[in-house]
């Protein structure tokens, strides 16, 4: 099964992060959004593993003993890669982001020594609100980032890593949980 770490986002944040997304899914420029329910921060993707391999998740228990909870605040609206070529929209963080991004790289170190897949890129906390599906209107894009620049969109705490299921649907992914570990 396709699986992935993560940390949903707040119930109380929803609205506030649906309204940037809403903004995007508006302008005339072939961007598929996530749903409400989607909205999450990836701390690692494990691609397809299988049960026994679901079980050697279970080692993060060891990295979050040394983790308490905390804050995260939800601020600015980013893109991956570039500005030049926008393939992801996101919401990035404000305070608390440099804890968070310690995590994510505790949890990459972790799982790579369980025989996972090391990520590419170092660990940006984010959440994706929108996927371009091709360069066209790139100008719209980039205006409404400017719109949001610099905006904070609230706080969350921290206090547990979920490991989910993600299936492909024509209608988007689903994703299931499977397991908490908390901080």
């Amino acid at each position: 099964m396709r699986c992935f770490l993560g940390t949903k986002i707040d119930e109380d944040l929803i609205e506030k992060v649906s309204d940037v997304r809403d903004s995007f899914g508006s302008i005339d420029a072939d961007i598929k959004t996530v749903r409400d329910q989607n909205l999450h921060f990836t701390v690692k993707f494990l691609g397809e593993i299988d049960e026994d391999r679901i079980q050697r998740v279970g080692s993060i228990r060891e990295v979050l003993n040394d983790f308490k909870p905390f804050e995260v605040g939800l601020k600015d609206v980013g893109v991956f890669p570039s500005r030049d070529y926008i393939k992801v929209i996101w919401i990035g963080t404000g305070e608390g982001s440099e804890r968070f991004a310690e995590l994510m790289s505790k949890i990459e170190e972790k799982t790579r020594k369980e025989g996972f897949q090391k990520d590419e890129n170092e660990p940006v906390p984010h959440v994706t609100i929108g996927r371009v599906k091709t360069g066209r209107n790139k100008e719209l894009i980039q205006s409404e980032l400017d719109k949001w620049k610099e905006k904070s969109f609230g706080r969350m705490l921290v206090d547990k890593v979920t490991l989910f299921k993600s299936e492909l649907t024509s209608k988007g992914p689903v994703y299931e949980k499977i397991k908490d570990y908390g901080l």
